[in-house]
């Protein structure tokens, strides 16, 4: 299939994909552009099987997503590129940089990990079980509670319902979901991946991923940066937006 996809920021700038998490919409990045367009040059795109590049997905792979990266920056005309990934996205870019070393140089991960654990798995399962037991719209709420935390969520009503109102008039279909989660349970980090290039970020409060699976990576990936939050749940990288961009800013524009 042929890619939709977005490209803003400054021309001639360095590269940076920006790839989403297990919803896989890029508009997840938004609150991010204002600070990145003026440095980078900026590709977007809803992910196989999501918002403009819906598809009937079928069992698919992390490395299937990666190539689907290439695909796209093909597309765009871009050989080397940088890539922020949040979760599912972390991953692919663990890939990318594994497997496409001279095309990948620095890759940010967010709340990501080199294999499932039991908490994520089981975190997974109760997530389909509503789905498939209460309804898309119970799936949604839930999936606000695993993305933030409490703080954020207590502070933030009428952003929570938008957010569970979107994902249910965008929702990518309970098949693809499924595939997209069977991706996760399946990845394992990549043996002849190293550090060099690598930030990782993780928050303390994350519900669905354990702060100790991005310790496990920094162990795995001798060169790799980590930086820890003490808040800011799964999707810390908005919920602490000023100090995470405060972190990733420097590590993405350092010569």
């Amino acid at each position: 299939m042929e890619f939709t996809h977005l490209r803003c920021g400054r021309e001639g700038a360095r590269t940076l994909v920006l790839c989403s998490g297990l919803g896989g919409a890029q508009g997840y990045w938004t609150p991010h552009l204002d600070a990145l367009k003026p440095q980078f040059d900026l590709i977007l795109y809803d992910q196989r099987g999501t918002g403009a590049n819906a598809c009937d997905l079928g069992p698919t792979t992390i490395a299937d997503m990666a190539d689907d990266v290439l695909e796209v920056c093909d597309a765009a005309g871009v050989d080397r590129f940088d890539l922020m990934g949040h979760a599912l996205g972390g991953l692919v870019g663990f890939d990318l940089a594994a497997r496409a070393q001279r095309r990948v140089e620095r890759v940010v991960a967010i709340n990501a990990w080199p294999e499932i654990d039991a908490h994520t798995a089981r975190c997974f399962d109760i997530r389909l079980a509503t789905l498939a037991g209460q309804g898309l719209e119970a799936f949604a709420a839930l999936q606000m509670n695993f993305l933030y935390p409490p703080f954020w969520i207590a502070a933030h009503p009428e952003k929570i319902a938008a957010e569970e109102a979107h994902a249910v008039a965008h929702f990518q279909g309970a098949a693809n979901i499924t595939h997209r989660i069977g991706a996760l349970r399946d990845f394992r980090l990549p043996e002849q991946l190293d550090g060099k290039g690598i930030l990782l970020v993780a928050s303390k409060d994350d519900a669905l991923v354990d702060v100790a699976q991005s310790e496990r990576l920094a162990e795995r990936l001798p060169g790799s940066k980590l930086v820890i939050f003490t808040q800011g749940g799964h999707a810390m990288n908005l919920t602490k937006r000023d100090a995470f961009e405060a972190e990733v800013l420097p590590f993405l524009t350092a010569e």
